[in-house]
């Protein structure tokens, strides 16, 4: 399901900058089902329309957006990416690279939720979608997601049970092993 081109675009960023120190090894490259966390994840952003899709913290790779302070965690490089894409843009969808299981089901309905709302699932602040036309909280104040967003007017959804697996981060090695088995 993808949206009408006639519609705003949404900006698709793949949160990738992280040093993977707990994986040891660039979790971007790390394989699910024959098809790296990276490639994953942009094919996914790009099944539920978003354009362009890029990614933050990778200014080496295509579509790959700097960090203006590298190593400073996710908060600071979704204000980073909020930035960088067009003014044209409606908003930015946000994934984490890192979570191979999410499907077009669990980003639908952030990105379809009350129009200059930011939206995310209940107990997950990842994925995320912001409105680009918002006020956003001085850098400095900014340590984590979570402050992010409660510093921003946030829709909050209901997340099905069923679905809280999609939502799982592969953080070490442990992680990719389960996740091979459970594939």
């Amino acid at each position: 399901m993808t949206r009408e081109l006639n519609c705003p675009t949404i900006a698709g960023v793949v949160l990738a900058g992280g040093q993977s120190s707990r994986m040891g090894r660039d979790k971007a490259n790390l394989e699910y089902q024959g098809q790296s966390f990276l490639d994953r994840a942009q094919s996914l952003l790009l099944t539920v329309g978003c354009s362009p899709v890029l990614i933050s913290g990778r200014p080496d790779l295509p579509g790959g957006i700097q960090d203006h302070l590298p190593g400073q965690g996710p908060a600071l490089s979704m204000l980073d990416a909020l930035t960088a894409v067009s003014p044209e843009c409606k908003g930015v969808l946000f994934i984490p690279v890192d979570m191979p299981l999410l499907q077009s089901v669990d980003l639908l309905p952030l990105i379809s939720g009350q129009p200059g709302k930011v939206c995310a699932w209940i107990n997950h602040p990842l994925p995320t979608f912001i409105p680009t036309q918002l006020d956003l909280p001085p850098r400095n104040d900014v340590r984590s997601v979570k402050y992010l967003l409660a510093c921003l007017e946030i829709d909050w959804l209901d997340l099905p049970a069923d679905r809280d697996v999609h939502f799982s981060n592969v953080n070490s090695p442990e992680d990719l092993t389960g996740l091979s088995h459970s594939g």
